[in-house]
């Protein structure tokens, strides 16, 4: 048998996650919103951002980019190559309405004003778009140059080196325009010439531009600001659609850095002001739903039916994975690792048992390496383990090495009446285990665990 070859985390336009509605509701709303508009897509790391939002392009008939970084898949498992596919009739006739912009923020978080990235960014795609080639040929580029060079010249007047408040953003474009207003009229100024210029290059006059601004929460906190400031300021025009892909939690954090406040403000009300900020700009979220099932999907990416089979017989139920793809694509890695230390047993009973085993193995090597140290070298760590487990039922005190972390059937001491029995999903602390350990607890033996401890088959 071929040994299974680790799984990479580029995005990937294989529809894993069962996303197939909210793409198309989510593409219609943005053929038919009123423009300009800025659509939110939030979700923690690694919970498909990019996957969605690359789907989401296509869907909108946009054209993938000619390198590795994104996967596709034919209907037998082999990767395709972009330059094989072939848009379906649908998305050919969408290529016609509208034209879609993939913009990596991180990449450019070192920009003064950021929007000149982005716009140098539009500039580079449309002149690979065959669409537009059809239409404009050579002189399109001439066109986009000019607005590109117009903006760079506004951005040095502007000279936006520190963040402005909330409000001082909208008049810092009101100012430049009065103060520039006696010298050239309302349509030469920034905005305008940036409207009508994209509109001369789009198929149709009812068509629109849909740019898809990836990793804005992976940008420093200066970087995300200016690029929200810019697309609030300059690029608040009529046929433009921006679709921001964000861990919301993470971008009210980076705004809550940067805005200017009183020294005296609570912390609370800081955040509260950073979340207000950011409505301002971005007054449409969507939320990336979690996965419905998340053994269902981590056995998608275990290959071997039998393992598979094992390890859902194992779970039942049981609600004891991270509803996250990205870390259920890190513990199938591990999974691969670990079967291979254990000989699958013969009988049903046993490879449900043997499951358990490489389950409970993978994760806390993969998301608990303070545990897995302590396992490693003390097999019997696995009774301090399931000990601590059963204090969900129990009034004994949680060990000390555990106090970075919270089960998931205990969030807190008391039991009063706004007590949860389930963790926020989004919680990195969370020992997701631990009703699996309690259900399987007179199973896990030390010696049964030193196979997979010591790597070894």
């Amino acid at each position: 048998m071929s040994t299974p070859k680790p799984h990479n985390d580029l995005p990937t336009l294989a529809d894993k996650l069962d996303w197939t509605e909210e793409l198309k509701r989510l593409s219609q709303r943005i053929q038919d919103c009123h423009t300009p508009h800025v659509l939110g897509v939030h979700g923690d790391w690694g919970s498909g951002k990019t996957s969605f939002m690359r789907q989401l392009q296509r869907k909108l008939g946009g054209e993938m980019p000619n390198d590795a970084s994104v996967v596709d898949f034919n209907a037998n498992g082999s990767p395709v190559k972009p330059e094989q596919y072939q848009p379906t009739p649908e998305e050919k006739q969408r290529q016609k309405e509208i034209i879609t912009i993939w913009f990596d923020a991180w990449r450019y978080q070192n920009e003064v004003v950021p929007v000149v990235a982005l716009l140098h960014e539009m500039r580079r795609q449309m002149a690979t778009m065959s669409v537009l080639k059809e239409k404009f040929g050579k002189t399109m580029e001439i066109a986009l140059r000019y607005t590109l060079n117009s903006l760079a010249d506004i951005g040095k007047s502007i000279g936006i080196e520190g963040l402005p408040s909330a409000d001082k953003v909208e008049k810092l474009g009101n100012d430049w325009e009065a103060k520039h207003h006696a010298q050239t009229s309302t349509s030469d100024s920034l905005r305008s010439h940036l409207h009508v210029t994209i509109q001369a290059l789009l198929p149709s006059e009812d068509a629109r531009v849909v740019v898809f601004i990836d990793d804005l929460d992976r940008c420093n906190p200066k970087a995300a600001i200016r690029l929200l400031e810019g697309l609030k300021i300059y690029l608040n025009i009529p046929n433009c659609v921006f679709v921001l892909g964000m861990n919301e939690r993470i971008l009210v954090d980076a705004i809550r850095e940067e805005i200017s406040a009183p020294k005296e403000i609570a912390p609370e009300e800081l955040k509260l002001r950073a979340a207000h900020y950011l409505e301002k700009i971005c007054t449409d979220i969507y939320r990336l739903p979690l996965p419905k099932d998340a053994g269902i999907l981590l056995g998608q990416w275990i290959e071997n039916t039998e393992q598979r089979n094992a390890l859902t017989a194992a779970l039942g139920k049981t609600i004891c994975l991270p509803p996250n793809p990205r870390r259920l694509k890190a513990l199938a890695n591990q999974w691969d690792r670990f079967a291979d230390c254990v000989a699958f047993p013969a009988s049903q009973s046993d490879q449900e048992i043997w499951a358990v085993h490489v389950l409970i193995a993978a994760y806390i090597h993969q998301f608990h390496r303070d545990l897995w140290e302590r396992w490693y070298f003390t097999p019997d760590f696995i009774r301090e383990v399931k000990i601590w487990c059963d204090t969900v039922t129990s009034s004994l005190p949680p060990p000390a090495w555990s106090s970075a972390l919270k089960l998931t059937q205990k969030q807190k001491e008391s039991n009063g009446p706004w007590q949860t029995n389930f963790p926020n999903p989004g919680d990195i602390d969370i020992f997701w285990l631990d009703d699996l350990i309690r259900r399987y607890r007179d199973n896990l033996l030390p010696e049964d665990f030193i196979p997979l401890l010591q790597g070894k088959s």
